[in-house]
């Protein structure tokens, strides 16, 4: 971020993460407490193709905001999931996007992106404006 500028990340954020191989994105929402840094929250997201219909998955987040980088660990509330997800990513100036890495060690890995709620809203107005 420029300026050495912190951005505090509190607030609702929608996301999406790419798995390996051709497993389509998987989508997901956080709600983040950004105290100095010190980060914590919940997401929610559905479940996939092998859970019941309309199965929603959710898991805390633990982690820490430094400059412009942001690592946190999800756990999810479903014994049946990994034990932790560790993520990785760069926060954009104005702290409005969060793209990054996450990682089950051993297992899986993947790319992630998170838009705060307010900018998703706003890139969407400005796709609907753009068309008309």
């Amino acid at each position: 971020m420029s300026g050495g500028v912190e951005v505090d990340l509190s607030g609702h954020w929608m996301g999406l993460f790419n798995f390996p191989h051709s497993l389509p994105p998987g989508p997901f929402e956080a709600e983040i407490r950004d105290l100095a840094g010190a980060i914590t929250g919940v997401t929610t997201e559905p479940g996939c193709n092998y859970d019941p219909p309309g199965t929603i998955l959710d898991a805390t987040i633990e982690g820490r905001r430094e400059g412009s980088v942001l690592t946190f660990q999800k756990t999810y509330a479903d014994e049946l999931r990994p034990d932790v997800v560790f993520y990785h990513g760069v926060i954009s100036p104005g702290g409005e996007e969060i793209e990054g890495e996450w990682t089950i060690p051993g297992e899986w890995s993947g790319t992630f992106l998170m838009i705060r709620a307010s900018g998703a809203k706003a890139a969407e107005e400005r796709r609907v404006s753009e068309k008309v």
